[in-house]
């Protein structure tokens, strides 16, 4: 057998181990977002607005369009593939990659030579012609939502098996999901926290919300557990003013998001003549607190103790990071 036969036959053999990684994977979402189909003897993954993409051997050249999608690429050991991100992405030590802005162009794109964008259904929706010209250039989109908690894993899994990170990337999320979480601050007792996702209107989070559970994982307690969301597939929940002074016998800490949601910031929400008689303001426990800490789903931040450093931003004060 000579090089070059060999070299088939390696090929022949890593695209047959790809293809079952990926369908393992596949298999373990319980929710129809995502699919396995053998009719082409190739892994199809339907993402979240119904794009149907095959697959025969992993990505190696990724572009990523959402924050949440490249450090999860990041701690799964994929970082290496990526050959551009958004331009909202934070500080990851990925400074020396190409940003693309929000609304990035077909020929901008095309030059990095990419196999694989991965994306946000609304980043699609908002530029269906270049999504459409990229496909017709040969290159795979995958637009994904952040996923919920409970979906994390199988998310994490999704992106090891498009980069051939391997199969156990899903169940190292989970431990460190679990790893987590803390016990309550005062013993049995869970201090009561209310999240302002948007200071302006005084909006939460919703109760199944990733924030939610990071509020949950550093022991405290949800003070918004009866509310719904704006709109069906929103993690924002309307609550208001009126209400929150209603709840204040609850309320020991107040969070204010800070990002692009957000502008109103805790020595505002302080100032605010409607909430000096609250507990939490009367007592200075009323902090600031990023959204792409709280908010944004990542194995990366989960590993860098944000849960740890949120629960000692309350008992302490301060800056939440580190």
């Amino acid at each position: 057998m000579n090089s070059l036969t060999k070299l088939k036959v390696l090929s022949c053999c890593q695209k047959k181990i790809f293809r079952v990684i990926l369908a393992l994977a596949l298999s373990f979402y319980t929710y129809p977002l995502y699919s396995y189909a053998d009719s082409t003897d190739m892994p199809q993954v339907k993402d979240d607005i119904g794009g149907k993409i095959l697959f025969d051997a992993p990505a190696s050249r990724i572009i990523s369009l959402y924050s949440g999608h490249t450090e999860n690429l990041i701690a799964i050991g994929a970082g290496n593939l990526l050959v551009a991100v958004g331009q909202g992405d934070d500080d990851i030590g990925l400074d020396f990659l190409p940003r693309l802005g929000v609304r990035p162009g077909v020929e901008q794109i095309a030059a990095l030579k990419p196999d694989l964008v991965l994306s946000r259904p609304m980043q699609v929706r908002g530029q269906p012609a270049l999504y459409d010209r990229l496909r017709s250039l040969g290159v795979n989109i995958v637009a994904l939502d952040p996923p919920a908690w409970d979906e994390f894993p199988a998310y994490i899994d999704l992106l090891a098996a498009l980069t051939g990170m391997g199969a156990e990337s899903g169940f190292a999320a989970s431990e460190a999901m679990r790893a987590s979480k803390l016990a309550p601050l005062s013993g049995d007792k869970a201090l009561g926290v209310f999240l302002v996702t948007v200071g302006r209107t005084i909006s939460t989070c919703t109760p199944d919300s990733w924030a939610a559970h990071i509020l949950e994982s550093a022991g405290f307690r949800n003070v918004a557990t009866d509310v719904a969301p704006l709109s069906l597939g929103s993690v924002i929940a309307a609550f208001g003013a009126e209400r929150l002074l209603a709840s204040d016998n609850e309320v020991d800490v107040i969070l204010l998001q800070q990002g692009a949601m957000n502008a109103t910031k805790a020595a505002d929400f302080m100032k605010d003549a409607r909430f000096s008689g609250l507990r939490a303001v009367r007592n200075g426990k009323v902090f600031d607190v990023s959204e792409a800490d709280i908010s944004r789903p990542s194995l990366l931040r989960l590993r860098r103790g944000i849960v740890k450093s949120l629960q000692r931003l309350v008992a302490v004060g301060g800056d939440s990071d580190g």
